[in-house]
């Protein structure tokens, strides 16, 4: 690891080498003076200290220029930080002031020939005042202050090597001492870890493993300190649990191969759900957009239901403003987490106010319709109508913006029974269909369209058209489900042969329904022998008059909510349209069904079948 560190040296640093006689020359009257200075009581010391504003430090600084040691000009550095960092005036101004003045180049110039005498905590503050002071990290002084901490990298330890990589983040711009350091700094940090590792200060634990998920260190770097942190459990704050899960977001945590990573982030997640309601709000949104992030990129271990419903309630509990608490619900929406009582609860304050949605901006129009569809939530009827009255106030809806997702609008819109005339008529003109479907990838825009047109004109109007062309190309386009051959499988068991079970059945509307099965007097029909087809027309199956066309449409996932059985509103949408034109439909959730025992597959559809039928007044009688 020794070899590794001076390899990066020697590669990045070829031309930024100090001359060592220059660091070690040593002015013999500069320590003449420190000897005399130290025998008597120091006034200039104190005057620095007590100097209420940066002029005045800067003035004893020139003053006394002669006579100065190098602790005399490090506490000038110290009491310019404090003064700048307290002062109530504008602070860049200031700054820009103090870095300009003359006093404080010569300060720099005299303290860097004192660079040598440094201590290791020195030479790091130094570099704190001069980063808060914004000096450019290409300047002598700094460059001299960090080519010291890359002559002593192996002396630091890991709280010293956590706040120099910190302060080297502060500098703008590119400089290769700065980028040789950030590469440094952790292979110094790997090594000095399991030294310093010490299971009884949290509160070092807790840097450490921010630390190590910030900058990829070795698994067994991050096993070790999470190691530590999980011997805690029981004394881990609000704050440091806070601080854990960004920490853990950073990296895999997969329970298979990472169990105790898995087991402290739960038990940081349950340590948030009983106590969220003491982070700050900017907190409990940042930590649901982390947690979010994770479960989008198909990790499922950073889903705790009960810490989304903490985050749901405390955007309740604190009566937070109507946009921040939609911030919050567009974060759950994105990961199918129902929260009604959270819809209800914005649905409440945006009708309390009729500007709230009337002057909204884009985002909160688009993100506010989304919440509702997703979450398959209608408010209450007068509720609404104030809702929808705002919505359609909006100048918004008169955009002609085509990059906007005016489609997948119109369908939420729908899915809530709300139908917008203007935006109907600009989403299914040919204008807007040739540069909207135009796109690369663009099955789901094809899908959208041809659920939001049979949602319009089976609910709403028929005096809406889509061109031919469009039409027939979306119905091409409706997808398959892979599945529906274990489907039939199971059915077949229950109904006692093959020949009362279709697959694959495609509607006149484009719509595919995954299994049929046609009912009459509750026994289920026999369906002519068809040749396997990709997708088999419905009339080829010369379904009787009178006979109950029952459809089994099997969902993934995603379609659900993730913490109820509970379809999203785009998806009921298609079970209403399919109802509403006659078709009895028998909806599930497909990954549930398979991760249930085989034994249980086949009665778990039969009593939902048996249920459906049971609606219509019919009990179905399986041979």
């Amino acid at each position: 690891m020794t070899l590794l560190l001076k390899s990066v040296w020697r590669n990045a640093l070829k031309s930024g080498q100090l001359n060592n006689h220059t660091l070690r020359s040593t002015s013999f009257s500069s320590v003449s003076v420190a000897d005399t200075l130290a025998k008597t009581p120091d006034n200039i010391m104190m005057t620095i200290k007590t100097a209420p504003t940066t002029s005045e430090v800067l003035a004893t600084v020139q003053a006394n220029l002669a006579v100065l040691t190098h602790r005399h000009m490090l506490q000038a550095l110290r009491s310019l930080f404090e003064l700048q960092k307290t002062s109530k005036y504008n602070k860049d101004m200031d700054t820009d002031a103090i870095i300009k003045d003359p006093t404080f180049g010569v300060l720099c110039q005299n303290f860097k020939k004192h660079a040598r005498a440094l201590e290791v905590n020195e030479t790091i503050e130094a570099i704190k005042v001069l980063s808060f002071l914004k000096v450019p990290a290409d300047s002598l002084i700094l460059q001299t202050m960090l080519q010291m901490i890359r002559c002593n990298i192996n002396t630091l330890n890991t709280q010293q090597i956590m706040f120099v990589h910190f302060l080297l983040s502060q500098f703008d711009g590119k400089n290769h001492l700065v980028d040789a350091l950030k590469l440094a700094l952790p292979l110094a940090f790997q090594i000095h870890l399991p030294l310093e590792l010490d299971n009884q200060d949290l509160f070092l634990l807790r840097d450490m493993l921010i630390y190590c998920c910030s900058h990829d260190l070795p698994d067994r770097c991050i096993n070790n300190v999470v190691t530590g942190l999980l011997l805690h459990d029981q004394a881990i704050s609000p704050q440091m649990s806070k601080s854990i899960i960004w920490a853990l977001c950073q990296i895999n945590c997969t329970e298979q191969t990472f169990p105790t990573r898995t087991q402290l982030l739960h038990k940081c997640c349950d340590i948030l759900t009983q106590s969220i309601d003491s982070l700050a709000y900017d907190d409990v949104l940042r930590t649901a957009a982390r947690l979010k992030g994770r479960i989008l990129e198909k990790h499922p271990e950073f889903y705790h239901q009960q810490l989304m419903d903490a985050i749901a309630n405390y955007v309740i509990n604190n009566d937070v403003e109507f946009e921040k608490g939609l911030l919050v619900a567009r974060v759950l929406s994105r990961i199918a987490h129902t929260h009604l009582s959270l819809m209800e609860y914005l649905c409440q304050k945006a009708a309390s106010d009729p500007d709230t949605l009337s002057n909204a901006r884009t985002n909160i129009i688009f993100g506010f319709v989304n919440c509702l569809a997703n979450n398959n939530y209608t408010p209450d009827p007068d509720q609404w109508d104030e809702l929808r009255k705002q919505i359609s106030a909006n100048p918004i809806l008169n955009a002609t913006n085509a990059t906007l997702p005016w489609t997948k609008l119109c369908l939420e819109m729908a899915s809530l029974g709300h139908y917008e005339d203007r935006l109907l008529n600009r989403v299914f003109s040919k204008e807007f269909l040739n540069e909207y479907l135009a796109r690369e990838n663009n099955t789901l825009d094809y899908l959208q369209l041809l659920t939001l047109y049979e949602a319009v004109r089976t609910f709403y109007s028929e005096e809406y058209e889509l061109p031919q062309n469009i039409l027939e190309r979306a119905k091409d386009m409706y997808p398959v489900h892979s599945l529906n051959g274990v489907l039939v499988e199971h059915l077949t068991k229950g109904l006692g042969g093959p020949e009362y079970v279709a697959k694959n059945v495609v509607l006149p509307n484009g719509i595919v329904l995954d299994v049929v099965l046609a009912v009459k007097g509750g026994y289920p029909l026999e369906l002519p022998p068809i040749s396997s087809t990709l997708k088999l027309p419905i009339e080829k199956l010369n379904i009787p008059q009178g006979a109950i066309v029952i459809c089994v449409m099997n969902f993934n996932q995603g379609c659900f909510s993730m913490n109820s059985n509970r379809l999203r509103g785009p998806f009921r949408l298609i079970l209403d349209i399919l109802e509403k034109q006659g078709y009895a439909t028998v909806a599930f959730n497909v990954n549930d069904w398979l991760s249930s025992p085989a034994h249980e597959r086949t009665p778990y559809l039969m009593r939902e079948i048996g249920y459906k039928c049971g609606e219509m007044g019919l009990k179905l009688s399986a041979t």
